[in-house]
């Protein structure tokens, strides 16, 4: 918290925190074992009914230490607590980053953690990579720093004689595919931070991957320390905006839709295009207006994310309504009023 508190203080940089740990400390609190009501159980599991008692015990001990640790430096300190749900679901989204925004605005240090009570899977979220791969691009953060037990990416097993870490690494695919060579992957292990610096660079956002337990880490990574943990420059040299952040990361598709090879081989070289309905040879699923559908080509392949501007339904009639016009009918129709898909709401994936 100090060193947080310094960057935000002396280098005057805004700090948002992806946490976790409450669930242990509900453990520590609660230092005996409990049932569960016998219904409960068979209904949702009663582990993860346990898990969930022990967040929501644990949740406020852990809010009460960074309020104390940021207090001593006169700096407030917020709590968001986020299902995967409130990213899938565009207004709730809207409504997280708007208020995220304004924090950061004031002055006040955002504090982001999975809210383990209402997930109604096993804790939601794969682990903390994914829900800050998804912060990050909510925000559109600068750079993402993923603090872990290890001071980096090594190129063999931290365990073995010589082990090195890798100060900087472009292709990440490479190690992603090798990872089991290097270390042993988990939850929240070193594959899951690999794929999330993957995304998020693809983004156009830097990330580190270090040591939290090495003194003054932060400080030396925003020093640009070359030996300190492990570099990934961003893949892009302009960020990606809030909204195509959100169909790369976390949106959730409710349908697909099919297009010709012309398009498809355009959407594959990463050109600008919006999604018309010249170019639409299929429409799967019973979507709504601005639902996010994926944009597959003809052999079911993932080009793309973007929000449709129609139904389906009214996609399929508008489609079948323009393709019965005349030659002479169809120069004169504007290319705006037969965009399936604008450009600035799709992203490639």
């Amino acid at each position: 918290m100090r060193i947080s508190a310094k960057l935000k203080n002396e280098k005057e940089l805004k700090v948002v925190i992806i946490t976790s740990g409450a669930v242990s400390l509900g453990r520590s609190a609660l230092s005996y074992d409990f049932g569960i009501d016998e219904g409960a159980a068979k209904k949702y599991g009663q582990s993860l009914i346990k898990e969930q008692i022990l967040a929501s015990i644990g949740q406020p001990k852990l809010m009460a230490f960074y309020n104390d640790e940021f207090g001593k430096h006169n700096l407030y300190c917020s709590q968001i607590l986020a299902t995967r749900a409130d990213f899938a679901d565009r207004d709730r989204y809207m409504s997280m980053k708007t208020v995220a925004s304004n924090l950061l605005r004031l002055g006040i240090v955002p504090i982001f953690n999975e809210n383990d009570v209402l997930s109604p899977e096993e804790l939601d979220f794969s682990d903390n990579d994914q829900l800050a791969a998804m912060i990050t691009a909510m925000l559109v953060v600068d750079s993402l720093i993923l603090l872990t037990n290890v001071s980096g990416v090594f190129d063999k097993s931290p365990n073995d004689p010589g082990a090195k870490v890798i100060p900087l690494i472009t292709e990440i695919g490479n190690y992603i595919k090798n990872i089991d060579d290097i270390t042993r992957s988990g939850k929240g292990g070193m594959k899951s931070k690999l794929m999330t610096a993957d995304l998020v660079t693809s983004l156009g956002i830097s990330v580190h991957i270090a040591n939290g337990l090495e003194k003054n880490i932060l400080l030396k990574l925003t020093q640009k320390d070359v030996s300190a943990g492990t570099f990934f420059p961003p893949q892009r040299t302009k960020k990606v905006g809030a909204i195509r952040g959100w169909l790369a990361i976390a949106a959730v598709s409710e349908g697909k839709i099919i297009v010709s090879t012309f398009i498809a081989d355009i959407l594959r070289k990463k050109q600008t295009a919006s999604i018309l309905f010249t170019g639409i040879e299929k429409i799967d699923g019973n979507f709504s207006e601005k639902d996010v559908v994926e944009v597959c080509d003809d052999e079911g392949v993932i080009l793309g994310r973007g929000m449709c501007k129609h139904s389906a339904g009214k996609l399929a009639k508008l489609i079948e309504e323009y393709k019965n016009k005349s030659d002479v009918d169809k120069a004169k129709t504007k290319a705006a009023d037969i965009v399936a898909i604008h450009y600035n709401y799709f992203m490639y994936l």
